[in-house]
């Protein structure tokens, strides 16, 4: 139930924003994702971190699970995505050359949680949980883009 509430949360925060969409760059890294490697999509080199939990043909909506000390396997998302995060986590992202990223949430352990942020496309990248807890989030992918208002 919790979860249900969460991603019912993150939808109403995402909307108000969804005119913002414009600016945001076709990706993480600049490259199209159109060309990204099928293979290479959390969901399938992910999916021991990822999980579908709803998926119909305008967004996925993935539950995201790092455990301590676990490093993701190199994975990608190619829609534009709102990330809800529900704890704080000390984790590092890199990216497919494995070059460390700026944290997606700033001050994480400074911020009101639960925390929703909206990002591009995402390039080949994994997640290190630094931590002595599981990373946990709730990711939702707009297959068609952010919404127009």
């Amino acid at each position: 139930m919790k979860t249900v509430k969460l991603v019912a949360s993150a939808f109403l925060l995402v909307a108000p924003a969804t005119t913002f969409a414009q600016d945001m760059p076709i990706s993480t890294d600049g490259t199209d994702p159109k060309t990204w490697d099928p293979k290479q999509d959390a969901a399938a080199s992910g999916k021991n971190n990822h999980a579908v939990i709803y998926e119909d043909s305008e967004i996925r909506v993935l539950s995201v699970t790092v455990a301590p000390g676990e490093v993701e396997t190199p994975h990608h998302h190619q829609w534009p995505s709102i990330i809800v995060y529900d704890r704080p986590v000390k984790s590092e992202n890199r990216d497919g050359k494995g070059n460390v990223l700026p944290p997606k949430l700033p001050g994480a352990d400074k911020v009101a949680l639960p925390r929703v942020i909206r990002v591009p496309p995402e390039a080949l990248h994994s997640v290190n949980n630094l931590d002595s807890k599981p990373l946990h989030l709730i990711r939702v992918e707009f297959k068609h883009g952010f919404p127009k208002q």
